[in-house]
């Protein structure tokens, strides 16, 4: 594996643990490159102060619709090409025009996070993140990220983990997921 590239994207509802599953992968001598960090860029040259995940959804959606589902996936493909990165973690998937363009290089996978809705609220409800998040608001931005009632150009993240390659349950603590990783990236480099 050491001459051909090996991508791996992760997939999964927000607070799932993707975030954790990517820093962890970065320690391993991966590049991490943060799909929403395009969308965080684009919010800054707007002038938006404070950036909340509803803004970035909306940015998101905008850039879909207007260039294709599969946007993101080539800005990260494009950074990946111009550093001529061959080890990199995509964090951050959530439509399938993103997975399908991504698919067209070999040597990418893609990884599901799963976590339970009450297990990731309880998680997001102890983190100073984009905006405090009550059950209502974290059961409006949950469905919308999964793809309930989404346009093609919207959030499909709940197609996108039927689509992995990979599944990693993140129900139980920190150590048994750190365990779980180690495990998925030793086999990882061994294809």
């Amino acid at each position: 594996m050491e001459n051909k590239p090996l991508i791996i994207g992760i997939t999964g509802a927000f607070g799932s643990g993707k975030s954790t599953a990517a820093d962890f992968l970065e320690s391993l001598g991966f590049r991490k490159i943060i799909l929403s960090s395009f969308l965080e860029e684009e919010a800054k040259k707007r002038g938006i102060k404070e950036i909340t995940r509803k803004i970035l959804q909306d940015i998101g959606d905008e850039w879909r619709k207007k260039s294709g589902t599969d946007v993101l996936a080539k800005k990260a493909g494009e950074l990946l090409k111009k550093e001529r990165i061959k080890l990199a973690i995509i964090d951050g998937i959530r439509n399938v025009g993103e997975i399908d363009e991504l698919r067209k290089d070999q040597g990418f996978v893609l990884l599901a996070i799963i976590a339970d809705r009450k297990v990731r609220f309880d998680r997001l409800s102890k983190l100073k993140r984009r905006e405090s998040l009550t059950w209502d608001l974290f059961t409006k931005l949950d469905r919308r990220d999964l793809g309930l009632g989404q346009r093609k150009t919207g959030l499909h993240v709940a197609e996108c983990i039927a689509l992995a390659d990979y599944f990693i349950d993140n129900n139980h603590g920190i150590d048994e997921f750190y365990n779980k990783l180690k495990k998925f990236s030793k086999n990882i480099k061994e294809i």
